[in-house]
């Protein structure tokens, strides 16, 4: 009786599957390490954009706001000429004394408020003219002032933030 049996691998030929194993594993682990290099590649570029997205939010986000605060402050300047106007209104009518205290509180209440944001009247009365403050309205002509004084100041003009948003109206002397 032949006894038939399974021929058993060679260490040679043993040797030989476990190369090539061996080389499969390393193109696999090598396709890997190209992947993952491409995502940390990815990953730094995505955290730079990052980092620069909030370096730049960091600068916009005060300048956004004063331009937001700005807004504001110029179209309340209108509220605070209507109440000067209702100021100088009820000052002129008699028995209006509780009226007058009323408008007189919130009108320096107001510009308080707007003083604190960074607004800043514009003197007039008495200055040289500058046309970067002042809007001439009128020339009237007094020999007692000097040339380019303003003599009156029709509508007040404000600066916020050192920028001027509104120039004065004004009347200025003029010697013609």
């Amino acid at each position: 009786m032949s006894e038939k049996t399974a021929p058993e691998s060679s260490p040679a030929t043993q040797e030989t599957k476990n190369r090539k194993r061996l080389e499969e594993l390393e193109q696999t682990l090598d396709e890997k390490q190209k992947i993952a290099d491409e995502y940390l590649e990815r990953l730094k570029y995505l955290q730079a954009d990052f980092e620069n997205y909030k370096r730049r939010i960091a600068r916009e986000t005060p300048v956004m706001s004063e331009a937001g605060v700005k807004r504001i402050v110029t179209e309340l300047l209108t509220v605070l000429d209507e109440l000067d106007c209702a100021l100088a209104s009820a000052i002129n009518s008699k028995g209006n004394g509780p009226i007058v205290k009323g408008v007189e509180m919130v009108n320096k209440k107001l510009f308080s408020i707007l003083e604190k944001e960074g607004l800043v009247r514009i003197e007039a009365v008495g200055q040289r003219f500058d046309p970067n403050k002042h809007e001439a309205c009128m020339k009237v002509v007094n020999k007692d002032l000097g040339e380019g004084m303003i003599v009156e100041e029709i509508r007040p003009g404000y600066i916020f933030k050192g920028q001027v948003i509104r120039p004065s109206m004004v009347k200025v002397n003029s010697s013609n």
